[in-house]
């Protein structure tokens, strides 16, 4: 068993550093917690919040604020939805968060001293872009190069979401059986050794459990997601390029960016709420590390959720190998034996757009679904885990190849 977590231990970040450099075009992400410091386990949760991992299928676009307190609210006749949405949108209005995404992606050169230019830089690598042939297009004002800005706004800018994440706890209505499951966790330890240590494993390990178990076992959260989307379209880019963008000092154009009012904004989609599963503590040290395995599982459950509601938030994910077919998503995306996907050659046009076409359509493999979720492999009765992709059949079509995307219908 030891052998066998150390072996998935050590393969992991090799097969993660396999999957990050298969480059594709992904959706970016701006993850914000709405806590609750007055609740029990709030300011913990809020730490641990800042450490978890974003989504691996979208681009980190988070910007410095990472979390804002829940609002306090005089009893009325709106719902819980429509008052938290109510405080998100006054955050989001009076912090101009809107403007500071389209300025992250640009990188504008911001704050005392800087001179508020922008570059196409992160354009260039998120896209995957050639930079030279780019940046020629660009600055000789070209139709291609229009078409390539036009490309860009509506695959990677027009992409951009805001997840606001409200975390409560849940109080346990029953502690039990804490001694039992502490000497159960020593038992599992002890049993590989023999003799004086394994009574040393038995004392140390027990004492070690029943303290954890004691404080987190049970740990459960409700977690409420509600996602916005920036609005980018032509006109918006238009306005953006020809009145705005610099990339080289122009103090009225600087003014005017700082000061512009209306031009972008959010546009919000909806909210997917959700009650963490029982998660076991295989993998688990201390309380911070069952807090961050019950949020970070819940959160992935509602992106996965709300990837199915919403079609503008599907995300496209690259095919891995060919032989097995298999890609890197599994259950932490939601994936069951009854899902369907299409398989889509990103085809370049003559004026520098992008389109996706349709060649063929592949389902899962049963009992070949990867167990993808965080920290699935400690946990023994996860068979998944031992997977490092999830593997798929052949429904229609041919011809497929690794780098290929792949988005679920």
């Amino acid at each position: 068993m030891k052998r066998i977590i150390l072996l998935i231990t050590i393969l992991i970040p090799f097969y993660a550093s396999y999957a990050q450099d298969m480059k594709y075009r992904r959706s970016s992400m701006y993850s914000i917690l709405i806590r609750h410091p007055e609740k029990e386990f709030g300011k913990d949760i809020d730490t641990v919040f800042r450490l978890m991992p974003l989504p691996d299928k979208f681009d980190n676009h988070n910007l410095k604020v990472r979390a804002i307190n829940a609002g306090v609210y005089e009893k009325n006749n709106q719902t819980e939805e429509e008052n938290t949405c109510k405080m998100i949108e006054t955050f989001l209005t009076k912090n101009d968060i809107a403007k500071r995404l389209v300025a992250k992606w640009f990188n504008r050169k911001s704050g005392r001293g800087k001179d508020g230019t922008f570059d196409m830089n992160l354009i260039i690598e998120r896209g995957l872009y050639d930079a030279s042939y780019f940046d020629a297009q660009i600055a000789e004002m070209s139709t291609r190069g229009q078409s390539m800005l036009a490309d860009a706004g509506e695959e990677l800018i027009g992409n951009t979401y805001v997840l606001f994440n409200d975390i409560k706890y849940i109080d346990k209505e029953e502690e039990s059986g804490l001694a039992a499951t502490g000497l159960l966790i020593a038992g599992q330890i002890a049993s590989q050794f023999t003799g004086g240590l394994a009574n040393l494993i038995i004392t140390y390990v027990t004492d070690a459990a029943v303290n954890i178990t004691d404080k987190i076992a049970g740990f459960r959260v409700v977690v409420t997601s509600y996602l916005y989307r920036l609005n980018w379209n032509e006109e918006i880019a238009n306005t953006f390029y020809s009145e705005y963008y610099i990339s080289s000092p122009n103090p009225d154009r600087k003014a005017a960016f700082d000061s512009i009012d209306g031009l972008f904004s959010l546009t919000y989609l909806g909210c997917q709420k959700s009650v963490s599963e029982k998660t076991g503590l295989e993998g688990v040290h201390d309380k911070n590390d069952m807090i961050r395995k019950v949020c970070t599982r819940a959160i992935d459950k509602n992106v996965a959720l709300l990837q199915k509601k919403y079609e503008e938030f599907k995300v496209k994910t690259p095919l891995y190998t060919t032989e097995p077919l298999a890609a890197k998503i599994g259950l932490k995306e939601d994936i069951t034996i009854d899902s369907r996907f299409e398989v889509l050659e990103m085809v370049e046009k003559e004026d520098g757009r992008t389109e996706y076409k349709r060649v063929g359509v592949i389902k899962p493999i049963k009992g070949r679904i990867w167990d993808n979720r965080f920290m699935a492999e400690f946990e023994d009765e996860n068979k998944g885990a031992d997977l490092n992709a999830t593997e798929f059949e052949v429904v229609n079509g041919s011809g497929f190849y690794p780098g290929m995307l792949i988005r679920e219908i």
